[in-house]
């Protein structure tokens, strides 16, 4: 998903809006922590743990949880559409089992595709608004002026003291030689038929029941399989769009190189970690903390120079790979560019068919760009190694609409 153009009406299942969440964590650069200490000052409570195991999900967490951390990332002027998209969203797909739930109904987990959501307890409510967690339990009154026990029977106490209802004694045989009452028979099929009609309700009930169930599960079953084909198709999209190599304008562009784990680092300036090498290298470093500009100016045939802009003193400088010295492999930024030197080009190419990212690949080699022992964490090196498909030579480039280069 294109984090740049994040737009929470636009998202048509729950894949696609925890695709979403997870394009705006990253988009923030902030850490889980970062967003943990961000929710507290709000006074949320977003625990870092928790973060991570939605963020995993394919299910809606609860709505709390969503506010929170919309609100962390810095999106507070947004946080309508975002709880506008849960609550449409809430009530056709499972809630994420993110905290102690009811067990209570026997439609726990599911949710009425009629219901409206309670954004309070992260359910469903009905049309008219109590939550739908009601089983018969045989406690309920009946219709008619008794408080009822969820049996509706006739419990008449007969002048003789027989309490037996009265559709379901016998009529006793009339004695010998006794003619039989006129209307015997038919009070007799009447019993019987009250019976039947009594009863009939419940094996109506418990066949509805039945279909119900059997209907709602195809219903979710298709829902289901619609919305993972949903979100086939628009990652079988946004990969037809990757093209096999970046295409930079002729003018260059102003960009940002990011590794694609872990989220929220970008290739930036940071000092080597040994202390071997006392100048600038490029490292990962959270997006947001301060660094230089990275601009692409394309090169001859495929190939692209990165530059940086210093910060404070804005002079240009070529990303070069280092090839001999204490700092052999790593990269730094150079004032002296040479269109002709295979240590300042890159060929900027799609890192597979079937995954998002690119490839820093050095200009004619087998040689590529990745972070230093795969390491995940903040200071890390990018270093040059053999081109494979390691996870940590995999990176986003992000091209920024500008119209003016550097100076």
């Amino acid at each position: 998903m294109d984090d740049d153009s994040l737009h929470p009406a636009d998202l048509r299942s729950a894949e696609e809006f925890m695709a979403a969440l997870r394009a705006l964590k990253a988009r923030s650069g902030l850490t889980l922590r970062q967003l943990e200490s961000r929710a507290a000052d709000r006074g949320d409570v977003l625990p870092r743990s928790t973060v991570a195991d939605i963020l995993r999900k394919q299910t809606l967490p609860r709505p709390d949880l969503v506010a929170a951390l919309v609100r962390a990332c810095g999106e507070q002027d947004r946080l309508a559409e975002w709880t506008g998209a849960w609550k449409r969203l809430a009530c056709a797909v499972p809630i994420a089992d993110t905290g102690p739930t009811d067990t209570g109904s026997a439609h726990a987990g599911l949710t009425d595709v009629n219901a409206n959501p309670d954004t309070s307890t992260g359910t469903c409510a009905g049309p008219d608004g109590e939550t739908d967690t009601d089983t018969d339990s045989g406690s309920g009154s009946g219709s008619g002026s008794g408080s009822g026990s969820g049996t509706d029977v006739d419990s008449d106490v007969d002048s003789d003291g027989d309490s037996t209802p009265s559709h379901e004694r016998q009529i006793p045989p009339p004695a010998a030689g006794s003619a039989l009452p006129p209307h015997a028979g038919q009070a007799a099929k009447a019993g019987l038929a009250k019976s039947w009609l009594r009863r009939r309700p419940l094996v109506l009930v418990g066949a509805a029941v039945l279909v119900g169930a059997a209907a709602t599960g195809l219903l979710l079953a298709g829902d289901l399989t619609t919305s993972q084909s949903r979100a086939t198709r628009a990652t079988d999209a946004a990969r037809a769009r990757l093209p096999e190599v970046l295409a930079v304008r002729s003018a260059g562009s102003w960009a940002r190189i990011r590794p694609v784990r872990p989220a929220g680092l970008c290739l930036t300036a940071g000092r080597e970690r040994s202390g071997r090498y006392r100048s600038e290298v490029a490292v990962q470093r959270p997006c947001t903390e301060p660094g230089p500009r990275t601009f692409l100016q394309p090169a001859a045939g495929d190939l692209t120079a990165i530059k940086w802009e210093h910060p404070v003193e804005k002079v240009m400088g070529c990303l070069t790979i280092l090839d001999s010295g204490p700092a052999q492999g790593l990269v730094e930024p150079q004032e002296n560019c040479q269109s002709d030197k295979d240590a300042q080009l890159f060929r900027i190419e799609r890192y597979s068919p079937t995954a998002q990212g690119y490839r820093l690949r050095r200009a004619r080699t087998d040689l590529c760009l990745g972070i230093r022992d795969g390491a995940t964490e903040a200071g890390a090196e990018a270093v040059q190694e053999p081109c494979g498909a390691e996870p940590a030579q995999r990176f986003l480039v992000d091209l920024i609409p500008q119209t003016n280069g550097p100076d």
